[in-house]
């Protein structure tokens, strides 16, 4: 357009403008930032710029999403103004894209977008290994995993004890978590350092074991009751509710009134494996993997067949002391040079009652050394029976011994109906043939050796002790005993095993004439050789032993003091304690040793424990403790002690009270455990805490065995094994 000006003072005077009109600029927004990342739950702020909006209207803001929908997609702290701050949701939406828009309130075709990518929260490095704690004997060999989280890079490097990869003395791990153990037992830690932030590591616990076996019952030829190689089950451990309890059970075929065996890193079955043995009332012995939830059985040899049952106790006048059936009732032994275990069993064939000698190859339960071989035996002398050995009224029941390459078994009575005698005889470990025989009371009648169950034991010099029931003694008997003043009921024995069985000494209470008149057997309870440690200068070498009168007896085993009718009448070298004198709170039990202390549990009473010191059982404050929550029923129990080089003590026990005789009920075989250094505390466990947790039904006599990691309860046609939950 054109515009001419024309001056008033000459019109012919003029100028002339050109103007141009356009149309008004289109209002504009923009939004910063275009485009941001946000981790869920965090907050992004945006600004929006409007330009020509002389009306300055504002913006409107507002969320879409592909993948979402209102607060889905996050939440905005305005929906006008600038600027305002998003939100992220708490959860990456799909796909992970939010648009937060702007538009202009002055024109709605003006508007601006910023892209939003939500990502998931940042986590911090974190790396767990697992398992968290492991048990394993030398030959064992577990893989630990690693779990790192907040990195992409999952990748460790792997140190046993602080050191990289290990060393031959800690046990060595590959880059794949395989450890392979050292041969000394100890724990040692395994731990796992993030690649990604050396900061940032996690770690597990391996007990390794050099326990090499178990071979005989209460752990050695001294029947201390004490493992002191394991490393796995500590006080912390066991007390942490949850973090000790039942593993897995496995059935077997009759009841089981032996202590179970154990040999560890046993070449069978084409590999390495711990293997648990097992022998039953039903004439069956069994070989399982002893770490196998699915009770892979080895091996089973079973010494019945046609017209060959197990023992019946009607036959026997069995007073209801072993039921249904009486097969194995001792607790076998293991000689790992030979490769074998040592059974006797019991068979009723045709009508016609056996016991043999069985040694059955520990690879795969068949018959070695030519076995087996039929027991039979006479002794000299007047005794009742003609001292011929009867395989009908024999009860086998205390544990086989070893010793020197020899196996010696004793025996009892059942139910106290005679004619019986106290027996032990001796066979070659290696050919079975029959080495020595010997008889409690070959004049007399009766003193059987059953001691509930406990085994005859062994000093350093090749001496065995034992402990008689009722039966004949002689109070003119010297040593050398001379018939016929020969016979050794109620009685502590020295047996030298130098050229044969022979009394070398003795100890006979001067009250056994009371004893044998009222059924209180001395040797209800059995004999533990002491450790040196507990003696003193002038008496070093003790022995211990406790009756079904609730007496405990201490005795030089240099001068056992023999007989004399006044009682203590030797206080040097023998002494007595009464802990509870009634024939109801006696101890039928082979008491534990754990350094200074001893431990019984008797009939009636708790879980008790003794120290000795200086050649003296002391009764001064401090120096007895008792358990606090529970009373034993009979038949009390058999404790054990298992620790970690003397340390981290741990005594254990069964309480068999649902064992079905003696006017229990039938129920579960309950397992204990205690702080070996404070009684008088709760048990740290026990397993009638929890249903899960229970057993099969109780036994009596039967104490548990411990070995890497692992507690395993013997009872009625099951074996419950216990260890540290996953």
């Amino acid at each position: 357009m054109t515009v001419t000006g024309i001056s008033h003072a000459d019109s012919t005077k003029s100028g002339v403008a050109h103007i141009t009109i356009s149309a008004p600029l289109a209002v504009s927004v923009t939004v910063a930032p275009t485009s941001a990342s946000v981790t869920v739950s965090a907050t992004q702020a945006l600004t929006a710029t409007v330009a020509n909006d002389p009306s300055h209207a504002g913006v409107t803001w507002n969320l879409s999403g592909a993948g979402c929908s209102g607060s889905a997609c996050g939440t905005l702290s305005a929906t006008s103004g600038s600027p305002i701050n998003y939100t992220a949701p708490a959860t990456v939406p799909t796909p992970a894209t939010v648009s937060v828009v702007a538009t202009s309130n002055a024109d709605s075709n003006a508007k601006d977008h910023a892209t939003i990518t939500i990502t998931s929260a940042v986590q911090p490095i974190a790396v767990s290994v697992s398992p968290r704690i492991v048990a394993v004997t030398t030959s064992q060999r577990p893989t630990f995993t690693a779990n790192v989280t907040g990195s992409t890079n999952t990748s460790v490097n792997w140190r046993v004890d602080n050191i990289s990869g290990g060393n031959s003395t800690v046990g060595t791990v590959s880059a794949g978590g395989l450890y392979t153990p050292p041969s000394t037992g100890g724990t040692h830690t395994i731990t796992a350092i993030s690649q990604a932030d050396s900061t940032k590591s996690g770690s597990a616990t391996v007990a390794v074991t050099d326990l090499a076996a178990i071979v005989t019952f209460h752990v050695d030829v001294a029947r201390t009751g004490h493992n002191p190689k394991e490393f796995a089950l500590t006080p912390a451990r066991v007390g942490t509710p949850g973090a000790f309890g039942k593993l897995f059970a496995c059935a077997v075929d009759g009841q089981v009134y032996a202590q179970p065996l154990y040999v560890a890193n046993m070449s069978i079955a084409g590999g390495t494996h711990n293997v648990l043995f097992v022998a039953t009332e039903h004439d069956s012995v069994y070989a399982f993997d002893a770490d196998s939830a699915a009770c892979t059985q080895f091996w089973k040899t079973s010494f019945l067949g046609p017209n060959i049952t197990p023992g019946d106790p009607i036959d026997t006048l069995e007073n209801g002391d072993l039921i249904p059936e009486i097969g194995i009732t001792s607790t076998p032994v293991i000689d790992v040079g030979r490769g074998a275990i040592y059974v006797v069993a019991k068979t009723k064939e045709s009508g016609t009652y056996f016991q043999r000698l069985h040694a059955l190859d520990l690879t795969n339960g068949t018959e070695k050394f030519g076995g087996p071989t039929e027991i039979q035996a006479t002794y000299p002398g007047n005794g009742s029976g003609g001292n011929i050995f009867d395989p009908l009224r024999e009860n086998q029941r205390a544990a086989l011994l070893l010793l020197n390459s020899v196996v010696y078994i004793a025996w009892a009575s059942h139910g106290d109906h005679s004619p019986y005698h106290g027996w032990i005889i001796g066979y070659d470990a290696g050919t079975l043939q029959r080495m020595t025989i010997f008889n409690t009371t070959p004049n007399g009648d009766e003193g059987g050796i059953w001691m509930s169950g406990g085994g005859p034991a062994a000093d350093s010099s090749g001496n065995i002790y034992v402990m008689t029931g009722n039966g004949t003694f002689d109070p003119a008997a010297t040593i050398p005993p001379v018939a016929p003043d020969n016979d050794f009921g109620e009685s502590f024995l020295r047996l030298s095993t130098a050229g044969g069985l022979a009394v070398a000494d003795f100890f006979t209470p001067a009250n056994q004439d009371n004893l044998n008149l009222h059924d209180w057997d001395l040797g209800s309870g059995a004999p533990v050789v002491l450790p040196d440690s507990m003696g003193s200068s002038a008496y070093p070498h003790l022995l211990l032993g406790a009756d079904k009168q609730g007496s405990l007896y201490l005795i030089d085993r240099d001068n056992m003091g023999r007989y004399s009718a006044v009682a203590n009448a030797n206080l040097q070298t023998e002494q007595v304690l009464t802990t509870a004198p009634c024939i109801l709170c006696g101890f039928f039990d082979t008491p534990a040793v754990f350094g200074d202390r001893i431990y019984v549990a008797p009939i009636s009473n708790t879980l008790q424990s003794y120290e000795i010191t200086n050649a003296s059982i002391t009764t001064s404050a401090g120096s007895v403790d008792a358990a606090t929550d529970l009373t034993l029923r009979i038949p009390g129990a058999v404790p054990v002690v298992s620790s970690q080089a003397g340390a981290n003590g741990i005594v254990w026990l069964i309480d068999a009270r649902g064992n079905g005789t003696n006017g229990n009920a039938l129920g579960p075989a309950v397992l204990r455990a205690y702080n070996a250094t404070n009684l008088a505390g709760n048990a740290l466990y026990h397993s009638d805490a929890l249903p899960a947790d229970q057993a099969g039904n109780a036994v009596k006599f039967v104490p548990p065995l411990v070995a890497n990691g692992k507690v395993y309860v013997a009872g009625q046609s099951l074996i419950t094994v216990y260890g540290l939950t996953p």
